[in-house]
């Protein structure tokens, strides 16, 4: 067995234990199996194993999540859902379709995509319940918001993506925003399939309003906040339009923050989510040795000979959802398959990278309304336990379907067209 088989399959051993044992993170076996088997195995040094470490990537996730959890420290996230339930007064049949813009808009300013679903859905299920929505609907739309804001350049899943995208060839850094763009109108889609699927439309308001626990007007933001809220959008504005790099701007907030008491930079530290940080470095590590041992050649060469060029997208779209159900979908399933992409593009004709990528986004954020995905169980939890078992099933179901759902997407919009 030659070492470039030898890699491969320690991925997949590192996937299968990390979705099996939800205790052990997928991205520290695979640091562990990357040294074992490339000191021992492949006779490289740990320098050279090391040196595949995504640094510039590890320092931005930690920067921004450090960032993002400042700001909800010091109250300005949750004044602002308040503010976003206070706009739907009166509206009820406007609040799954509010669901999903307002988590879209939060997973898209930074936080990401399990970060709003974990501030969103307890509010937003819970208003759904006043006025007899399905849970069921409630959670698709939270999920699907959160996923189609989560490739934004500023958020932590984006910032992946665009990294990923930097490594296979500096250029195609500047497709962030067009696959962000993308990504999100296939979300938006499945979320309005499901609006006129469950009626959305058709929801009414139970009794009279003052029944409804509503703010009685906009929340009332303290200077603190206030100031919170000009400097995010300065942060972002200035990535978007003057090229600032994401991990500058938000170590430069940090320090103001600090200082000017704007948030606490100790008890944000203790919260940083380092698991999935984790994760999504450990797995880098690995991958790396596979590059380098010729695993990653291997590996396009099978799906090349394989697979049709006029399917490309779809099957990718399908095999990514697939391994998605049940591990990270930007930790383990993005830095997997986007490192494919060189080797698939130089042995297929006709195979657009941007096309690709989409397809591969889709296919792995598309399920994620799946209970045993985090999205998913963040929403679970906020159902009430009385339709706690029927919701679980039903979120199972559409995870599984969605699955369907992306890969014919994808064979219609990127392999057809």
């Amino acid at each position: 067995m030659g070492i470039e088989l030898i890699t491969i399959i320690a991925l997949v051993i590192a996937i299968i234990i990390g979705s099996l044992r939800t205790d052990i993170n997928a991205g520290i076996v695979s640091i562990a199996l990357a040294l074992l088997i490339g000191y021992y195995a492949a006779g490289f040094s740990i320098t050279e194993l090391t040196s595949v470490f995504p640094n510039e990537l590890f320092l931005i996730l930690v920067g921004i999540t450090l960032l993002f959890y400042m700001t909800n420290e010091n109250g300005t996230l949750e004044k602002i859902s308040k503010d976003a339930i206070w706009l739907i007064h009166g509206k009820s049949f406007l609040i799954p379709v509010f669901l999903f813009l307002f988590t879209f808009s939060l997973s898209a300013i930074g936080p990401g995509n399990i970060a709003a679903v974990a501030i969103i859905a307890p509010l937003g299920i819970a208003v759904g319940y006043k006025f007899k929505i399905n849970p069921l609907l409630s959670s698709i739309m939270i999920c699907t918001g959160a996923n189609a804001g989560t490739f934004s350049p500023v958020s932590p899943t984006g910032i992946i993506s665009t990294s990923l995208l930097k490594n296979i060839n500096p250029e195609l850094e500047s497709l962030n925003f067009t696959i962000f763009v993308y990504t999100a109108l296939f979300q938006a889609f499945s979320a309005m399939v499901a609006y006129f699927i469950f009626k959305g439309y058709k929801v009414r308001q139970i009794g009279s309003k003052k029944q409804i626990e509503f703010p009685d007007k906009p929340a009332t933001f303290t200077k603190k906040q206030l100031v919170t809220l000009i400097l995010i959008n300065v942060l972002i504005l200035s990535v978007i339009i003057f090229n600032v790099p994401i991990g500058l701007g938000a170590y430069t907030l940090v320090i103001i923050f600090s200082i000017f008491k704007l948030g606490k930079l100790d008890k944000s530290l203790k919260e940083i989510p380092w698991s999935p940080i984790l994760l999504v470095t450990g797995i880098s590590v690995l991958i790396g040795l596979i590059e380098k041992t010729g695993g990653l050649i291997m590996a396009t060469d099978f799906i090349a000979k394989n697979t049709p060029d006029t399917f490309i997208n779809s099957i990718f779209a399908f095999v990514t959802g697939l391994i998605s159900l049940y591990s990270s979908s930007s930790g383990v399933v993005l830095p997997t398959f986007m490192n494919l992409i060189p080797g698939i593009i130089s042995k297929l004709n006709n195979v657009n990278v941007t096309e690709l990528v989409i397809a591969i986004n889709v296919g792995s954020h598309m399920v994620d309304v799946s209970p045993l995905s985090t999205l998913g169980a963040l929403c679970l939890a906020a159902v009430n336990e009385e339709d706690r078992n029927k919701v679980f099933r039903q979120l199972l179901i559409w995870g599984f379907s969605m699955l369907v759902f992306s890969t014919i997407m994808a064979y219609i919009f990127l392999d057809l067209f």
